[in-house]
């Protein structure tokens, strides 16, 4: 048994190294899982306040034209800044820090600790072109922080699902290499970059990888890899899901553009013995959480 173990994650290190993503059946544990997606009903759905989205902004829900689905994402409800959401917060501590979901990190890279710095919880499905998401979070050299997609509900191909390119982990393609000029504001930069990156991907044809989903999967890609979200049919359509950006806690990080020496270790919250909430400097100053923490016993950063 311990040699079937060893081999299975050999195999799934492999794979995200080869290809820079790896799809996991039934790893998850389903209590949060179930709680999460009973929680968008229940508490989020009818709550008409502000809360944190993924613009950055506090905003009210804003529904798809002619329907009460909610398109503008809650982001980082992991975090204790709205009592509002406190049973949100709850449940996706639960999942996030869970054993099973430690186990299956460790499968791809061996880390001992993992800082979850941005969640985002989906209430419908999203669009959005072939892109990379270093630009958000990434790790010095890049490439080895990972994203993690969570279906909260269970989902067929015709469901908006996330496509990835399969990427080797670690390759990066500079601004240079797409003929680009660095001389422009960074938001700019971004939508110049992924605009010109889609072009030379998919102008090789690629092989796009989407599978269907169950409560209890997950399907990880690293920082680097290409992917977009997959049309739903119909569209607008309800989707329950959730993506977290995280990085092995021992690896130096910053994002594409940006790849700093050092970066602040004082506003980190330690969950557990494998993860660490990082708060970022606005959110730590508005909701005053994490920012007078001494930095934790190991070193973050």
């Amino acid at each position: 048994m311990k040699i079937l173990n060893a081999f299975r994650r050999n195999d799934a290190r492999q794979h995200y190294r080869q290809f820079g993503y790896h799809v996991f059946r039934s790893v998850l544990p389903r209590a949060p899982v179930d709680a999460l997606a009973a929680l968008a009903g229940d508490v989020i759905a009818p709550y008409r306040g502000p809360i944190q989205r993924q613009s950055g902004k506090l905003e009210v829900h804003d529904y798809f034209p002619g329907t009460s689905l909610i398109r503008n994402s809650l982001a980082d409800a992991h975090l204790p800044i709205s009592e509002a959401m406190r049973p949100v917060e709850l449940a996706l501590t639960a999942l996030l820090t869970s054993t099973e979901l430690a186990a299956v990190l460790q499968k791809l890279d061996g880390a001992e600790h993992y800082t979850i710095h941005q969640t985002l919880l989906f209430l419908a499905v999203q669009t959005t072109e072939l892109h990379i998401d270093s630009w958000v979070l990434d790790t010095a050299p890049h490439g080895l922080a990972h994203t993690l997609w969570i279906p909260l509900q269970n989902m067929d191909m015709r469901a908006g699902l996330p496509g990835v390119v399969p990427w080797p982990l670690g390759k990066a393609v500079t601004e240079a290499e797409l003929g680009l000029s660095p001389s422009c504001p960074p938001a700019e930069r971004y939508g110049r970059y992924q605009a010109a990156l889609a072009r030379k991907v998919l102008a090789d044809r690629p092989e796009t990888v989407t599978v269907p989903v169950c409560k209890g999967d997950l399907i990880v890609w690293s920082s680097l890899t290409p992917h977009l979200t997959l049309p739903s049919l119909p569209f607008p359509a309800k989707q329950l899901a959730l993506q977290v950006n995280l990085r092995p806690t021992h690896l130096r990080w910053g994002s594409f553009l940006d790849q700093p020496k050092g970066h602040p270790t004082n506003r980190h919250i330690r969950m557990t013995e494998r993860f660490s909430y990082f708060v970022h400097e606005n959110i730590s100053r508005e909701y005053r959480i994490a920012g007078s923490l001494p930095a934790p016993a190991s070193p973050l950063g």
